[in-house]
């Protein structure tokens, strides 16, 4: 993709990045090059074959005839080494552009250029070497760009996604509202799937009071609005992608970075998420104290898989049985993990120094981050302090160095009836890695640093990891606030229907359970 330019590709839709600003010359030069080098291949492979078949039915009978053949032939040679030629002078001449004149464009205006290389780093550098009008126009000309480009500041991101969201309303709702009459087609049901998640995200960033009703599950979302951020909305494919930060991830020194598992879709799951994540995010506050800066970044930035399991005919018997779904196909973690190693990179980029960064990750969400830290080890990059999963499938590492973690810094938690937490799909059992810490799910008296104190109970089953009042989200919120003393450890099999006690005995466990 050139700069300044969204190429529509497989399962792009027309209009998912309008707004995006003009082409400077070298990027117009480059593109002029690009289309050049695609015709000339294309022509040349019709050339050849028509010089196949004229040398095939070649006869000395017609002397004259393979003379101007010949002839025709050649100067089309002729004409398509010089196209070759065209398209490196092209090259050279975008390369003369570029360092020139960065910033005329093809009609010969000012035009402000986005880096080429969008890592997070290199990102972030371009940014503070901008003057606040290049800032503004960057905003303007390139704000569904910038409301994905890791490495720039929240609040700029925020403000260029909510530019984004109203553009993606506004289309989308005049699309479909035009009646044809005909039953609706996959794309339009996608359609309307995405729309509905874009108006969840808008109530989710409005002042309550302006809403004429609050939809089902918002009021639950226990962040102020006012500490709400729209850090990601990627609405060129579907599904769409969103990223929500609880509280400030410019200023927080605990950051989360936590991927959810299947099912999760905008429209679907973006309340519960955000619900989930704000009593995690407040657990942790109540942990450090009331000036804690904590931030968590809910990131729904990738296709989780749509099912656990599903029904299919056996042969041409007409019984159903239940076979695996999407969700033991390894394929949206692999793709997703590319975007979130690059999210993680620049949540490291923004993030004060010294501030404690942790992965998390739900169900299929902790295989996926598992990936990306396995990235991330694999070109040296060390940006999480620690990690933690819930209910995982496997993280595709059978070791801690495979995912650039130090022993001790990677806890697990599986509850009782949660069956997935051991299933090991990706790369074995979580709770088999050498060095994983096991958190406790047992109930427990916990006393809180103001003096208070609540009896926590445990999470049953794969859906209450995060749910107030257990043990699993004081377990979580202490290993993102780094609170040791408060860790409770288990190295008992507690993913049991039952939950069963095991036969050996459990020192870290001894005076936990409350009677």
């Amino acid at each position: 993709m050139e700069e300044g330019v969204e190429t529509p590709g497989e399962g792009v839709r027309p209009g998912g990045d309008a707004g995006t600003g003009p082409l400077t010359l070298e990027a117009g030069l480059l593109a002029a090059a690009k289309s050049l080098e695609q015709a000339v291949a294309a022509a040349t492979s019709a050339h050849l074959h028509l010089t196949e078949a004229l040398a095939a039915e070649r006869t000395w009978a017609r002397p004259g005839d393979a003379v101007l053949d010949e002839i025709l032939t050649r100067r089309t040679d002729v004409g398509l080494y010089a196209a070759g030629l065209l398209v490196d002078q092209l090259r050279t001449e975008a390369r003369t552009a570029a360092s020139r004149y960065p910033r005329l464009g093809l009609a010969g205006e000012d035009v402000l250029p986005i880096p080429r290389d969008e890592a997070p780093d290199v990102v972030a550098a371009w940014w503070r070497d901008l003057d606040a009008g290049d800032r503004e126009e960057v905003l303007r000309r390139h704000a569904p760009w910038v409301g994905r480009a890791d490495g720039l500041p929240t609040a700029v991101r925020h403000t260029a996604n909510l530019q984004v969201l109203e553009a993606e309303i506004a289309r989308r709702s005049r699309e479909l509202d035009v009646d044809t009459g005909a039953p609706a087609d996959e794309a339009t049901v996608e359609e309307e799937r995405d729309l509905r998640g874009l108006l969840k995200l808008r109530a989710l960033f409005s002042d309550p009071e302006l809403l004429a009703e609050v939809p089902e599950g918002l009021a639950q979302v226990s962040t102020p609005p006012s500490r709400r951020f729209l850090y990601l909305l990627d609405a060129r494919s579907y599904p769409l992608r969103t990223a929500i930060a609880l509280g400030d991830p410019d200023t927080a020194t605990h950051l989360v970075v936590h991927v959810p598992g299947t099912t999760t879709t905008v429209d679907l799951r973006l309340y519960r998420e955000a619900t989930w994540m704000s009593w995690l995010r407040d657990e942790t506050v109540r942990l450090l104290g009331p000036d804690a800066r904590v931030a968590v970044i809910d990131w729904i930035g990738y296709q989780a898989p749509y099912d656990i399991a599903t029904r299919k005919a056996l042969g041409d018997t007409g019984m159903r049985v239940l076979v695996p779904g999407e969700a033991s196909d390894p394929r949206y973690a692999r793709e997703a993990a590319d975007h979130l190693a690059r999210t993680l990179e620049g949540v490291r980029e923004i993030a004060p120094a010294g501030a404690r960064i942790v992965a998390s990750g739900h169900s299929y969400g902790a295989s996926a981050m598992g990936l990306a830290l396995a990235q991330l080890a694999a070109r040296h990059h060390h940006v999480v302090d620690a990690a933690m999963t819930a209910g995982a499938p496997g993280i595709f590492a059978s070791r801690l160095s495979d995912l650039g973690l130090a022993p001790g810094t990677l806890y697990a938690c599986v509850a009782p009836g949660d069956l997935i937490g051991i299933l090991g799909i990706f790369g074995g059992e979580v709770l088999r890695i050498p060095g994983v810490h096991q958190l406790s799910p047992l109930a427990r008296r916990v006393v809180y640093p103001d003096g208070t104190w609540t009896v926590l109970r445990p999470p049953v089953g794969h859906e209450q990891y995060y749910h107030r009042g257990t043990a699993s989200l004081l377990h979580l919120a202490a290993v993102v606030a780094d609170d040791q003393p408060r860790i409770k450890l288990t190295s008992r099999p507690w993913a049991m229907l039952t939950g069963g006690s095991s036969s050996a005995s459990d020192p870290g466990d001894a005076g936990e359970a409350v009677q």
